[in-house]
């Protein structure tokens, strides 16, 4: 396992700038969000040939590779978000990337009382799978609080209904320990669909993400199950509330030392 940066946290580079600022700190890779900082507004621009040029030249001369696309905004309810997904999907190969994580955002208060929402993510993401599998890629469902994929059960429940081999997990630490509590159960039910990781802390009850060194989980022993399981790729750090910029060093430090060379 290795730990890789997000750009979508570090609004004020630009992505050739933010690579290389991540693979100068000793970062493996960048995992590319086509979201505008922590807002609703999708850069599509980075889905222009040109862009996507640039970024390979830099990932091929540091060989620091793009480990996954993203795009965490609500696909089921938004048409703009669902056309980006499509062509989120089709850039996928350009970047030499074979993961695009999906989320599927609205707050509890929105989606109580409306059961054909789930109806419509099942059509939505069936469609979204016949690309993915068209283009050789894996779509990564992100299951979180204030999702329609709020827990596992929901995430299961889909992926045997719409029946896709492009139909993945990103297998986001703190979202699952607040939905599932148990993390090795999470996994021992989900070990199939693992195909991405996203590394945090939380506290139970708390939708905040911590450092790797706050909160309640005890990271350890899930990667190690993880590795011993299903999955040994790279892990994307997943904070947002602190200066990532300043803070990436020490949770670079901490995770290697303290989870992924004790694996």
């Amino acid at each position: 396992m290795f730990l890789a940066g997000r750009n979508q946290v570090i609004p004020n580079r630009s992505l050739i700038d933010t690579m290389r600022m991540f693979h100068a700190l000793g970062y493996g890779g960048m995992e590319l969000s086509i979201v505008r900082g922590m807002t609703n507004v999708l850069a599509f621009d980075y889905l222009d040939d040109y862009v996507i040029q640039q970024v390979n030249q830099v990932s091929q001369e540091l060989s620091f590779p793009i480990t996954a696309l993203a795009c965490h905004q609500n696909y089921v309810t938004d048409e703009l978000t669902f056309q980006a997904q499509k062509a989120l999907l089709q850039a996928a190969p350009k970047y030499r990337a074979n993961v695009v994580i999906m989320s599927t955002f609205l707050p509890l208060e929105e989606r109580e009382g409306h059961p054909e929402l789930y109806d419509q993510l099942v059509a939505k993401t069936k469609e979204l799978c016949k690309i993915a599998e068209n283009n050789g890629v894996s779509i990564a469902i992100e299951v979180e609080p204030n999702q329609l994929f709020h827990n596992l059960k929901i995430f299961l429940d889909v992926a045997d209904k719409v029946n896709s081999p492009a139909l993945k997990l990103n297998f986001d630490v703190g979202h699952l320990y607040l939905s599932e509590v148990d993390l090795m159960k999470a996994i021992d039910r989900s070990k199939e669909f693992i195909v991405y990781s996203h590394i945090e802390n939380m506290c139970m009850g708390e939708h905040c993400h911590k450092l790797p060194w706050e909160g309640d989980i005890d990271l350890l022993p899930v990667y190690r199950k993880l590795k011993e399981t299903c999955y040994d790729g790279p892990v994307s750090l997943d904070i947002y509330l602190q200066d990532y910029e300043k803070v990436a060093p020490k949770c670079l430090e901490y995770i290697n030392k303290e989870v992924f060379s004790k694996l």
